[in-house]
Formats: structure tokens, sequence, C-alpha cells
């Protein structure tokens, strides 16, 4: 493959990866923002489901026994199951299901959760609300779902924002190839690409991807190409590693992605390419 070849694959990939980062990225701030507008206490069912559903354990209780729940109809339940620690914030926490019936009629229900009195507190302490809302069937829960993606494709917005990420790591490998085998085929014709451009007491100094395995070395002059093929200036290297160097601007001009050419015109020799 040539370099104008390259150059667009390197481009259109480019563009493909970043455009699946931001789609990834635009689920990924949907889906937070609708579990922040419920704060996890909102639940959306449709009639012959079940919900599962954990909290921390109410205070005053310590068994399941001790949990008092208040709300509901003989349609939709709430039924804790076990007890575990917390994860990250330790303390005691249940786990339980929300049961909806296949006869549940669309509507709101409210669950409310409290543990046995506490002599010692000064005042009661506050309850635990859940709310469930039953939909008609699985259309309308879609369709009144928080979240744009889901109401959009039905999909969970967590799932959907890592497919996306999945889809964008080949994209970004494509490139990454493509960019390798554009800066192999400079380096064989004595080229560089500019990547840093920094202002300092000195001048401008730049930074490019030719180093001392293609023949560089502090004191050696270059000349620069602008996007546009033309010649826009020189520099003069002042440090070089192994596959990159660094140059002071002398005359013209430069900017990240100029290109950078040996001034003596020189290849990349067999032994440089080896270690590219």
């Amino acid at each position: 493959m040539d370099m104008a070849r390259l150059e667009k694959a390197q481009t259109v990939l480019g563009w493909i990866t970043a455009g699946f980062l931001l789609l990834c990225l635009a689920c990924l701030a949907d889906a937070l923002a609708a579990g922040f507008k419920d704060e996890g206490r909102l639940f959306h069912a449709v009639p012959g489901s079940s919900v599962p559903i954990t909290a921390i354990l109410p205070m005053g209780a310590s068994t399941l026994s001790e949990m008092r729940v208040h709300g509901g109809d003989a349609d939709v339940a709430l039924t804790p199951d076990d007890l575990f620690t917390g994860f990250w914030l330790g303390g005691t926490m249940w786990r339980g299901s929300i049961t909806i019936g296949e006869g549940a009629l669309p509507g709101q229900r409210t669950f409310t959760l409290e543990g046995p009195p506490v002599p010692a507190a000064p005042k009661a302490p506050p309850p635990q609300v859940y709310t469930v809302v039953v939909y008609a069937d699985a259309q309308a829960m879609q369709e009144a779902s928080p979240s744009f993606v889901t109401r959009l494709s039905g999909q969970n917005p967590f799932v959907v924002s890592l497919c996306l990420f999945l889809l964008a790591l080949p994209a970004g490998a494509g490139g990454y190839l493509a960019n390798w085998r554009l800066e192999r085929l400079l380096t064989e014709e004595g080229k560089g690409i500019v990547y840093m451009v920094k202002q300092t007491d000195d001048g401008l100094v730049i930074t490019f991807s030719l180093g001392t395995h293609q023949g560089l070395s502090p004191g050696m002059g270059v000349r620069i190409l602008n996007a546009a093929g033309l010649e826009a200036g020189h520099a003069e290297v002042t440090a070089s590693m192994s596959d990159d160097a660094v140059a002071r601007l002398v005359s013209g001009s430069c900017a990240v992605g100029d290109m950078v050419v040996l001034a003596s015109g020189a290849h990349a020799t067999k032994e440089a390419l080896a270690n590219i």
C-alpha cells in the first residue's frame, strides 16, 4: 500500500475510532444520568416479571424478621430473601425481589421498609421508600425509560457503551498499524513527522520521528516541509535518540504534523529499519 492510501486509511480509521469512543461516552453518561434520576429507588416492571432489589438493612433491624415491609398489593409484593455484608461500604445489607403477578394492573406501588423502634434515638429513623411502576407491556416500559438509549433502542445503555468500546478497539488497532507502516515508509526515504512543537527561551524546539538509527546526530541540519509539501524552514538537531530527535528551528516555521527531511537526502539503512 502506498503512502496516499495509508494516510487515507489512517485518517478514516482515526475518525471511526473517535466516533465509537464518543458514542461510548455518550451512552455511559446517559446511563449514569438515568440512574441518578431515580437514585436507585424507582423500579420499572411488567406483569409476570420479577425485579431484584438490594439495600442496607433498615436502622434498628438486625435480621430479616425484624424488617417490616409496608405497601404493595396482592399482585405486587416485595420479598426479602437473605442478608450479606456490603462489599464497598460494609454494614449489613439484604437482597430480595419484587414480584409482579400476571394480573397486575398498570400503575405505581410504593413499599416502605422500617426496622423496630430504636429507644435511644431522639427521633424515629427515616424509613426506606421504594417505588415500583408497573406498565401494561414491555413497549410501554421502554417508552417511559429515563434513559434515552433505552427509549431509542430498548437496550441497557451500559451494555451499549461496552459494545461501542469493543468496536473501537479493532478500528484503533488498524489506525495504529497504518501509522506504523506509514512511518516505516517515510523512514525509508529519510523523512519523519513532527509530533511536538514547543516555544523556549532558545526559540522554537521541535521533536520528530527520526534518530540515530537514521544517521542523525547533534549539529546536523534538517529541512521542514509543510502539509502541502512545500519547504517551510530549517532546523538544527540538538539531541538525538534511537528513533527520535530534538531540533531548534533556525529559520522559517513549523507545526505539528509537518515533515522533517534529512538535509543530505540520506535513506535509512537495513540495520536501521530492522530496529523500527
